[in-house]
């Protein structure tokens, strides 16, 4: 009874464990009448400890095995599923393992749920293992057995299918399969799927009743919507919507405005724009590039006007032709190399210069006519040839000089040092004495006004003069010019008497009475009013003093009869160099309107007006040398204000001078300190020379093409063959072979004599052979 008890107690817990299980599962109910659980004996013990609760997520896999079939004898069943199948698997002496597909039998909208159909009965001891990924649990053994099932359509029709007795679901209209679960449609959904009977769902990008029309957002304008957002266009537009039109061949430097029709870039020309223009046309050579002229041979120039001298004419002669100098006076030669002489250079002269003779050491003269002799022929003697002197025997000898202290003879003795010779009766005198005998004193540099000199490097001045050579006056000088009288010089006496009662109280310095003044005391002294009965009828101005009748003495700074008269050119002494400064007045129209007060005109400024104002200001160092007149340093400024850079040589090719020297170029086009090396984008291959912009020059014998890229062959590859490199041609060695691809290939050689004269094809030789390649005898 205790173990019945206990069997009874176990069944209870299964029969929970199936509850739990069904009630998780929204399609297992529908079995659950047909389930029930006996227990003939004990639970094993070796399981009592095991965890009776399955996991929350492995219920599908316990009620599942409460359908598998298994040996009555065995212990222990291993469950593993997948998405489509079961398996389990009785660990006993004769083990079963039974898999059955769910794929079928599960509705798509119950996937997560399956039952098995038609039911096995499962009857017997059952362990259970729940394998969920890498983990397991095993459930305790239990007693299953299968009563009374239920074979009405399970687990039902679908889709508002009806069940037969015979277990057959018959379908609604639209709808097919074992429990209708798949609809119908009258024609293949291509780009969708059958959702609903006879109703295709389209994938995104297509339309139609079958799904197979594209659509195209926007839409194709010249061309037809022939996949989702793709457009085929017509043959005359391209791009996303079939936009842009095409223009064949391509139009190369200018836009397609329409099918067929070129826009031009300036500068080209031309169906396809491929034509450039150059205005003034090219007249010795092609244009290659919009105003760009590619030269013949001997032509240059930016329409290749001008000829080219090669070597170039020289001594600023004329090419006038190719290879055709004309040259400026006194040249000759083809290319004016040569100057003429009108007189021939004698004794190995060459003619170096127009009518110039460069002689050898050995001659010289303007033809080269007289002999040279080093040293010069001394005493009277002539050079009659190189180095040959002819002497006057009766005094002199030797080559040269040689005897000329021995022979020289001075009848009188030379002076401070003098030596006698190298002539008869004459002395060669130190450099502070001259004269026959070196008596005369040298003064070097000269002494000047009619000084003497009377020792070496010392003169003796006139009166009126100092200095070391008497190059300054004397402030007696001076007066003398300004009172046109003479005075006193190196003495303590007047040379001229002080007149009118004064005394000689020190050198030329006299002593004056009350009424008169002056270095000579002969100027009258008006205190109050004239001496000598003369009266001054006018008032001296600005400081001016009456020294006679009507004569005003004007201070420093004024002049005129009452000194009312400013001056602006003072006669001006300078004590350090000891003689007058030149006068300076007000220049360029300027008035002086108070003493060194000039007033200028509107053109020019400074103390006497002697400054040019430009306005604006001369830039770049220039000098304004006149009224708005800049004077540049030309070899970097030019124009009005120095405010244009100058390039020498100047920029070529359309170049802008930037700044002195420097070229800025159209550096798509140009390149180079000058902007003389033309640009070539991409580069010239294959040393390709760029010889104007964009215009590549090749070694036509191995390469052609606008970037010398395309190899040359010569002669031409044949039959199909490619140019791979130069004189290299890529033959197709299936039927064709040789340099030029020019040998067919019978892939079967030709027999008995045969030739092989095209490819694949035997000629036979004889009348015996005939056949493929000539091995059949006729």
């Amino acid at each position: 009874m205790a173990a019945s008890a206990a069997a009874l107690a176990f069944q209870a817990k299964r029969k929970n464990l199936l509850s739990l299980a069904l009630k998780k599962d929204p399609i297992l109910p529908r079995i659950k009448q047909a389930v029930s659980f006996v227990h003939d004996g004990e639970p094993p013990e070796a399981h009592s400890a095991v965890d009776e609760s399955p996991p929350a997520d492995s219920h599908i896999n316990t009620i599942s095995q409460a359908h598998m079939p298994v040996d009555e004898s065995a212990n222990t069943t291993k469950i593993s599923s997948n998405k489509d199948s079961i398996t389990t698997t009785s660990s006993t002496s004769k083990t079963k393992s039974t898999t059955i597909s769910t794929k079928s039998l599960i509705p798509a909208k119950a996937a997560t749920s399956f039952s098995i159909s038609p039911i096995v009965p499962l009857v017997g001891v059952v362990t259970v293992i729940l394998v969920c990924g890498a983990a397991a649990v095993f459930l305790p053994p239990f007693l299953l057995s299968l009563q009374y099932p239920d074979y009405s359509c399970f687990p039902g029709c679908w889709n508002g299918g009806t069940c037969s007795p015979q277990n057959i679901c018959t379908c609604l209209s639209g709808y097919s399969g074992d429990r209708c679960q798949t609809t119908i449609c009258n024609q293949t959904c291509i780009n969708g799927v059958c959702a609903d009977p006879y109703k295709c769902t389209c994938q995104a990008g297509w339309n139609g009743t079958y799904c197979d029309q594209p659509i195209c957002i926007p839409q194709c304008v010249n061309g037809n919507c022939t996949g989702p957002n793709y457009c085929t266009c017509n043959v005359t537009y391209t791009g996303y919507l079939c936009l842009t039109p095409v223009c064949s061949p391509s139009c190369v430097h200018g836009y397609c405005t329409s099918p067929g029709n070129c826009l031009c870039n300036t500068g080209w020309n031309g169906t396809s724009c491929d034509e450039p223009i150059c205005s003034p046309s090219c007249v010795n050579g092609n244009c290659t590039y919009p105003n760009v002229c590619n030269c013949s041979t001997d032509w240059t120039g930016s329409t290749c006007s001008t000829p080219i001298c090669s070597p170039t004419c020289m001594h600023n002669s004329n090419c006038t032709a190719p290879n055709t100098c004309v040259c400026s006076s006194g040249y000759n030669g083809s290319y004016c190399q040569s100057p003429i002489c009108t007189s021939p250079c004698q004794n190995g002269g060459n003619c170096t210069a127009p009518s110039v003779c460069t002689c050898p050491t050995t001659f010289n003269g303007s033809v080269c006519e007289f002999p040279n002799c080093t040293p010069s022929c001394q005493n009277g003697g002539t050079c009659v040839s190189p180095n040959n002197c002819s002497c006057d025997t009766t005094k002199w000898s030797g080559t040269f000089w040689l005897f000329y202290f021995i022979l020289a003879v001075c009848s009188f003795n030379c002076s401070n040092g003098g030596t006698c010779g190298p002539t008869p009766q004459t002395c060669t005198c130190t450099s502070q004495w001259s004269g026959t005998q070196c008596t005369t004193p040298v003064c070097s540099p000269t002494c000047q006004n009619q000084g003497t000199c009377v020792a070496p490097n010392n003169c003796s001045c006139p009166i009126g003069y100092n200095g070391s050579v008497c190059q300054y006056r004397t402030i007696a000088s001076f007066l003398e010019i300004i009172q046109n009288e003479l005075f006193c010089v190196f003495s303590a006496i007047c040379l001229t008497a002080c007149d009118h009662g004064g005394s000689c109280v020190a050198p030329n310095e006299c002593n004056c009475t009350t009424s008169w003044a002056g270095l000579l005391c002969d100027m009258p002294r008006c205190n109050p009013w004239c001496q000598n009965g003369a009266i001054c009828s006018i008032t001296c101005m600005n400081g001016g003093t009456c020294v006679g009748p009507n004569i005003c003495q004007c201070v420093k700074g004024y002049t005129g009869e009452t000194c009312g008269q400013p001056l602006c050119n003072p006669i001006n002494y300078d004590d350090s160099i000891g003689y007058l400064v030149p006068n300076a007045t007000c220049q360029n129209g300027g008035t002086c309107i108070s003493p060194y007060n000039c007033s200028c005109t509107a053109s020019w400024s400074g103390t006497y007006c002697q400054t040019a104002i430009c306005n604006p200001q001369c830039i770049n160092d220039g000098n304004c040398t006149a009224p708005n007149v800049c004077t540049c340093n030309t070899t970097q400024w030019n124009g009005s204000l120095c405010e244009i850079p100058v390039c020498n040589p100047s920029c070529l090719n359309n170049g802008n001078c930037t700044s002195p020297g420097v070229c800025t170029c159209d550096t798509s086009q140009w390149n180079g300190t000058i902007c003389e090396t033309p640009v070539c984008t991409p580069i010239c291959e294959n040393n390709g020379n760029c010889t104007s912009p964009g215009v590549c020059t090749c070694d036509a014998t191995q390469w052609n093409g606008t970037r010398c890229e395309t190899p040359v062959c010569t002669p031409i590859c044949q039959n199909n063959g490619n140019c791979t490199s130069p004189g290299v041609c890529t033959c197709d060695t299936s039927q064709w072979n040789g340099t030029r691809c020019e040998t067919p290939v019978c892939s079967s050689p030709c027999q008995n004599n045969g030739n092989c004269t095209a490819p694949g094809v035997c000629t036979c030789v004889t009348s015996q052979w005939n056949g493929s390649d000539c091995t059949t005898r006729k």
